[in-house]
């Protein structure tokens, strides 16, 4: 990106937006894809400004969200890293204005940048337009309607919000996200993506003459290998150092009446512990939403709310439960100790009398109150498949539906190597179930492999898989025919798993592959970075068997979702 603009004339201007972020602070992190968040954008922007480009930093609008006291906080949290940012201006859209006048003066009063609006209601806290000196030239930013006095003092004119009259506008960026326009008689119009998954980029060359030329607009997307601003990290650690704190003295420990909580000797296992004994029980609830309890947190960010933090993770409020911010936390969601008390001694000497039996749906009301779960005393009982282990686990295909019903787009991962049997049997199973569902999920094969300590030019590859160097070739194929061919790249795998023992060639030929153009990818250095990048997931998450299957960051085994056996590669 800073390559593109840093080749010929550098531009007169470059204008960093934001818009519709709502106050979202950084992705949920429920995988390392996800883009947005306040200490990457930060980082980009910093980039921007070590480059020496003329640059301006705006938001379009769409910035507060939510009615509650925790809402208020994290846009409050939001503006002073916005602060910290420098911005120049932050337009305020319709439903922006909405909010309380002294909760906007307030936020007004302690920010380092302008309010922009075009209501006149607002006047006390609120600028139409402002104009600033970029570089060698001046730049309107305006909401509402466009002066003839504003335009006749400036090179270029750029419109926050919906523009009241489109002449005499260069720019004009939109909080929601809108295809780009561009048009020879009117304003170039760009939008931005929600919770602030992207930073976008509108740049503009003018001439001499004072007339723009031509104008570059492009949208980054904030993944995890964006780099992070240490001091915008700092400020939301604080922040959720700072909420967790001030309702701890909230006793938001469960079932502290009970006798299995009281005891100090006791403590909590995880599910993992019981699922050594207990598999069938355990592979029942796996897939259960009491087991993905926490990730609806950390789509609705309550992550750090200990009122819905307690009744989302186990064991939250005592010394061995939950604690927020455990990067390694074993016990996210509602795991067996919520219903059967800690397991600790349990674990150690399994009886009856140191474990709940889980039939007293009284405790179930501690959560599922009136106010979270409105009626369901009335009918708890129809809620018991949920706890009862004596059903037969969801499949793959039931999950996903279930997934897509309640939290929307799911992420399903498939580890292999491309020569394991079994790992070839389940893709075989999970493809068409991919094939089903379309983009209502997001699928995303990994391969299992690891890069060689010490690397030689006597190494046909820098890297190591089970089955020697023909697996790690077919997996990196696998890689640069999904990224070329992403139509074609889940046949091509089903046709290799038949003909491992040919040519891939054969599968590629048939498919309609350029094979001369994936060999040419083959050969370049980046493919080797390609696959390099994609074996780090499960270097990360300590995967070394082939199936392994990620459900929105839960693992399975495929003999569980796919009821399908054989044998791990590993």
């Amino acid at each position: 990106m800073l390559s593109a603009l840093e080749s010929g004339a550098p531009p007169s201007v470059v204008v960093l937006y934001t818009g519709g972020t709502k106050s979202h602070l950084e992705p949920c992190g429920c995988y390392q894809e996800q883009s947005g968040g306040l200490p990457r954008r930060a980082y980009v922007v910093e980039q921007f400004r070590k480059h020496g480009f003329p640059t301006l930093l705006v938001d379009a609008g769409n910035i507060f969200d939510g009615k509650e006291e925790i809402d208020a906080k994290r846009c409050e949290v939001n503006l002073k890293a916005m602060s910290k940012m420098k911005y120049d201006a932050v337009a305020l859209s319709e439903s922006d204005l909405t909010y309380d006048d002294a909760y906007l003066r307030r936020q007004h009063a302690v920010v380092t940048f302008p309010f922009l609006a075009p209501r006149a209601g607002h006047a006390d806290f609120t600028e139409p337009f402002v104009i600033e000196q970029v570089g060698q030239h001046t730049v309107a930013l305006v909401t509402g309607k466009t002066s003839e006095a504003v335009v006749s003092q400036t090179d270029v004119v750029v419109v926050l919000g919906e523009p009241e009259d489109p002449e005499h506008i260069d720019g004009v960026i939109c909080p929601d996200d809108i295809q780009t326009t561009v048009s020879e008689d009117g304003p170039l119009y760009v939008g931005c993506p929600p919770e602030g998954k992207t930073l976008g980029v509108l740049a503009f060359w003018v001439d001499a003459s004072g007339k723009l030329a031509r104008h570059y607009t492009a949208e980054l997307a904030l993944t995890g290998d964006v780099g992070e601003s240490e001091p915008i990290r700092q400020l939301l650690t604080d922040f959720y150092q700072s909420v967790a704190a001030e309702n701890s003295t909230q006793s938001a420990a469960l079932f502290t009446e009970q006798l299995l909580e009281q005891q100090q000797e006791n403590g909590y296992a995880s599910a993992a512990a019981c699922q050594q004994c207990h598999e069938q029980e355990y592979l029942q609830w796996s897939a259960t939403r009491h087991a993905f309890a926490y990730q609806t947190l950390l789509k609705k960010e309550r992550y750090f709310d200990t009122g819905c933090v307690s009744c989302h993770t186990t064991g939250f409020g005592y010394p061995t439960g939950f604690q927020i911010g455990d990067q390694n936390a074993t016990l996210e969601g509602v795991q067996c100790e919520t219903c059967h008390g800690p397991g600790k001694q349990h674990v150690g000497n399994p009886k009856k009398s140191n474990i709940r039996n889980g039939a007293d749906t009284s405790l179930c009301l501690q959560c599922h109150d009136t106010k979270h779960s409105p009626g369901f005393a009335e009918v708890v009982a129809l809620h018991s498949k949920d706890v009862d282990h004596s059903r037969q686990p969801l499949n793959l295909e039931e999950l996903l539906a279930s997934r897509i019903a309640r939290m929307g787009k799911p992420t399903l991962e498939l580890f292999v190597m491309s020569y394991c049997p079994f790992g070839v049997q389940a893709e075989e199973n999970i493809i068409p179930i991919v094939k089903k569902f379309g983009d209502k999920i997001d699928f995303k094969l990994q391969f299992i492999a690891e890069e060689k300590e010490e690397s030689s030019t006597q190494n046909i590859t820098p890297f190591t898989s089970l089955h020697g160097y023909p697996e790690v070739a077919e997996n990196i194929r696998q890689l640069l025919v999904a990224q070329e061919y992403p139509d074609r790249y889940l046949d091509y795998i089903l046709c290799r798993g038949k003909k491992l023992d040919k040519s891939w060639e054969d599968c590629a030929q048939k498919l309609g592959i350029d094979v001369a153009k994936i060999q040419a990818l083959f050969d370049a250095p980046e493919a080797a970075q390609r696959f390099r990048e994609n074996i780090a997931r499960a270097e990360a998450l300590g995967i070394k068997a082939s199936p392994t299957i990620l459900v929105d960051n839960h693992k399975f085994g495929a003999n569980q979702l796919l009821r399908a056996s054989g044998t791990p590669c590993q």
